[in-house]
């Protein structure tokens, strides 16, 4: 009986050290390797672009997103330079811009918002355009053609 109780006390304070052994090996281990700044900044560089946006009266250069529209674009570039837009989003055609900064359009006198993009007049709505590198957005207050 005392062999056996040595044998037990044995076992069990060999199965405690190697359990400690193993923990140990645990709290060695290294954390990831994480990518070098220069790789970062390049990569968030290559997720971004950059797009002119351009009223009569101001133009902005915003740093936005691959796969934003020109919608994100506005909406991003009210809240950092602090001009208002709305309007109106019409089924299979997106969201037409109706007023900037309190210029409304006027359908008795025919002026509009419309937008160009790369000088090109746009021929779909603000939320359907999605954005293309240095992509250039001009917005006129005219007469519809």
């Amino acid at each position: 009986m005392r062999k056996f109780l040595i044998i037990v006390v044995i076992a069990l304070s060999l199965s405690f050290v190697l359990f400690r052994e193993g923990d140990r090996t645990r709290e060695y281990v290294l954390p990831q390797q994480q990518a070098p700044l220069e790789i970062m900044q390049s990569l968030t560089k290559q997720a971004l672009l950059n797009i002119t946006l351009g009223f009569p009266d101001a133009k902005y250069e915003v740093l936005i997103p691959q796969g934003s529209t020109v919608y994100d674009l506005l909406g991003k570039a009210s809240l950092q330079y602090g001009f208002s837009f709305s309007g109106k989003s019409f089924p299979g055609m997106g969201f037409f811009v109706e007023e900037v900064n309190g210029l409304r359009q006027n359908p008795r006198t025919g002026k509009y918002w419309i937008y160009y993009i790369n000088s090109r007049k746009a021929e779909v709505g603000i939320s359907v355009y999605q954005l293309k590198t240095h992509d250039v957005i001009s917005w006129k207050y005219e007469d519809e053609e």
